[in-house]
């Protein structure tokens, strides 16, 4: 009998990429549950050995109630029948991990939550690169934790899950990802950033001088589902958290000039502010460490690769996707005229 698969969001980006990846293996049979939004002309839809239920977590019981549904609908809970792995990409805010952790508990093998490195903006930083055991909270006012809302939300999961969660109900690993690149990124950033470079001899780069070659962290969406492929087929003992990024780091400067390199033969034009207006990185916490994954074996893609895989769709493909072009071009203005 097949292990069954649940993915929660898996839309578009990443979950898109592990639907599609997850569903040439004969061994699985996943399933999928989201609010069905549209991304890169509903590309999701294309994949074919994957099954779609629609559902919103905005109420948490009713989505505790579907997935207890769906797990019924597949006999779950029968006869030793359980979720090999639920991977949660949608899940922001505690009440949310809380309804699935309702649903799961006692018929799930292992949980993958989907954090990010956010959550280090919110901690007691005492080391760089930052490692997976520096995530005590500091102290925030309430106008720091509205601030730094996405990350103290993370945290607030992640610290569900290390609280609540009791032996025997199920295994859970959470993955801390920085800034992510791949192609099919939704977040706008990177395609935004392209557009602003090809018109970079009217609109220079905005740079602070005082961090100028601050290295960023980012992940190539590929090694984050070579990642959860490794735990869906190795699940780990004991209930662990990891950082998930390149070996290599770069600076804002150092990417704009190699996205420039790719669409242009111009000298990068750069003007240096203070408070610049940029795209990356999306934390000011500083890089993260990756050693504590790469001692089970786990391989990164370079970054040089990964980046031009990146630049490649963007350059080259993304401008057939309308609605995708159109918010990057909105996110672009509101940068340049901020």
């Amino acid at each position: 009998m097949k292990k069954l698969i649940l993915v929660l969001g898996g839309s578009t980006f990443i979950g898109k990429e592990l639907l599609q990846d997850l569903s040439q293996n004969e061994s699985y049979e996943v399933h999928y549950i989201n609010r069905g939004k549209n991304y890169w002309n509903n590309s999701v839809n294309q994949i074919t050995n994957v099954y779609y239920t629609y559902g919103n977590r905005d109420d948490t019981n009713d989505f505790t109630t579907l997935i207890r549904y769906l797990s019924k609908k597949l006999n779950v809970g029968v006869n030793g029948r359980c979720w090999e792995a639920v991977i949660d990409f949608s899940a922001f805010y505690s009440k949310q991990v809380k309804s699935v952790y309702a649903a799961l508990r006692g018929v799930c093998n292992l949980y993958i939550f989907i954090s990010t490195d956010s959550i280090y903006d919110v901690c007691k930083i005492k080391q760089i690169p930052i490692t997976e055991d520096q995530d005590s909270r500091k102290e925030l006012q309430e106008s720091q934790k509205k601030r730094e809302s996405y990350g103290h939300n993370k945290l607030k999961c992640e610290e569900f899950l290390q609280n609540y969660v009791v032996e025997g109900s199920f295994r859970y690993v959470i993955l801390r990802l920085p800034d992510v690149i791949g192609p099919f990124d939704d977040s706008g950033r990177f395609f935004a950033l392209v557009k602003w470079l090809k018109q970079n001899d009217k609109h220079p780069i905005q740079v602070d001088q005082a961090v100028q070659s601050e290295q960023i962290s980012f992940v190539f969406s590929t090694d984050v589902v070579n990642c959860i492929k490794y735990f869906i087929k190795y699940i780990p003992q004991q209930n662990q958290i990891y950082n998930v990024c390149f070996d290599e780091t770069i600076s804002y400067i150092e990417l704009a000039q190699v996205i420039l390199n790719k669409i242009s033969d111009k000298q990068l034009n750069i003007k240096h502010v203070v408070e610049a207006s940029k795209f990356y990185p999306s934390v000011d916490c500083g890089i993260i460490s990756n050693k504590k994954i790469k001692e089970l074996g786990i391989q990164f893609t370079p970054l040089m690769v990964a980046l031009e895989k990146t630049i490649d769709f963007f350059v080259k493909e993304a401008h057939n996707y309308e609605a995708e072009n159109k918010a990057a071009l909105e996110k672009l203005n509101r940068k340049l005229n901020a």
